[in-house]
């Protein structure tokens, strides 16, 4: 199985100034190498065996500081890359140890466990760590050298590995917060769509349901009652600016109609389409979420009807107990099939699931359709 990088270290850095003060930080760093450097140029060496040590410092130096943060050649090739120049550390090390380079040299360990700490999940990264302070512990006692300055090597590579490990594991946790915070805010910008969608779909629906009957309604009374024509006319003009406003309210977010005030318009719509209505029980108080989700299905139940029952009675029931409350909408009309699959119906389970209801629509076995919707109290 190919192991991969978090996610920290497999993808570019956003903020270029914090990937600049890293990379500061990282060849500051280096400057501990002085010390092995100034060894390596009094040790007695041929000029060719010096430059090639020096040529394999200068590749380790620039794997290390390529891979923090990984500069963008590393990045275009993903983590194997990464991780195939995160080994070629110790590898180098060895070679150069190994070639004649000073026992100084053992501190390119250091800058191996510090890079394996940042790029490594601490699950891998922690036991390579200890792996190699074992392994210098282990050449140091081979080779005879001195015990203090071997414990100091080791300790150096054991407390550096597990500090650069600590702040990998926040880094990429910080990185994984920012992630999410980004996530929440964009499914937070989908949200307030879906809901302006929603409640526009509903405001509109029934609005322009009441105007297109009364505008009906007002046509055929122009010629022989004018007066009440004129009233019809009125009341659509009323109707519009109502829409209109609460339309800017649904996008504004602050728009809330009560369940009362959709059963009054729902009451006048029907009686405008020749729809003979019947309220049941209306007169109860409910927590203002619920009272608002009961107003949208008394809103979307009684627009169908309007738009597609073709039907002679409604009835409005509302009931409400301790546990529940619900709001049912029945007629004796056409049950069209495609209602349950409509969006206005779709939009208003949405909106009962927000709060834990179900929502029942559906064709009656005596004929018409009925539309309930059970909202639990305890939810709200």
């Amino acid at each position: 199985m190919r192991m991969r990088l978090p996610e920290l270290w497999t993808r570019p850095e956003s903020n270029t100034r914090r990937r600049l003060r890293v990379r500061v930080g990282v060849i500051l760093g280096l400057l501990f190498l002085a010390g092995p450097l100034a060894d390596l140029m009094h040790r007695s060496l041929g000029p060719a065996h010096r430059a090639v040590l020096l040529a394999g410092l200068a590749v380790f130096v620039f794997l290390y500081v390529s891979m923090l943060p990984p500069s963008p050649w590393l990045v275009r090739r993903r983590s194997t890359a990464s991780i195939v120049a995160l080994a070629l550390l110790p590898l180098l090390a060895i070679a150069l140890l190994a070639g004649g380079a000073p026992a100084s040299f053992g501190a390119l360990f250091v800058y191996f466990v510090a890079a394996a700490g940042m790029l490594l999940p601490p699950r891998i990264g922690v036991p390579v760590v200890l792996v190699t302070a074992l392994g210098v512990a282990l050449a140091g006692w081979l080779h005879g050298e001195d015990g203090g300055a071997v414990a100091a090597t080791v300790l150096t590579i054991v407390s550096i590995g597990i500090l650069m490990s600590a702040f990998g594991r926040i880094a990429r946790a910080n990185r994984e917060l920012h992630a999410t915070r980004e996530e929440l805010a964009r499914l937070a910008v989908s949200e307030e769509r879906l809901r302006i969608a929603r409640d526009v779909h509903d405001l509109l629906g029934h609005s322009l349901s009441v105007i297109a009957i009364k505008s009906e309604l007002a046509r055929k009374l122009v010629e022989r009652e004018p007066a009440r024509a004129a009233a019809e006319l009125d009341d659509i003009r009323t109707v519009s600016r109502t829409a209109l406003a609460e339309v800017r309210e649904a996008v504004l977010g602050f728009r809330q109609r009560g369940l009362a005030e959709a059963l009054e318009t729902a009451q006048t719509a029907l009686a405008a389409a020749g729809i003979d209505c019947e309220l049941a029980d209306t007169d109860v108080a409910l927590p203002a979420d619920i009272d608002a989700v009961l107003a949208w299905a008394v809103r979307e139940g009684t627009t169908n009807v309007i738009r597609h029952s073709h039907a002679l009675h409604c009835a409005i029931r509302v009931r409400a107990d301790r546990e529940s409350a619900a709001v049912e909408i029945e007629d004796d009309g056409d049950a069209d099939p495609s209602l349950e699959r409509g969006t206005g119906l779709r939009g208003l389970r949405e909106r009962a699931e927000r709060f834990r209801g179900e929502l029942e629509a559906g064709a009656r076995p005596e004929g018409g359709f009925r539309l309930r919707l059970t909202v639990p109290l305890l939810a709200a």
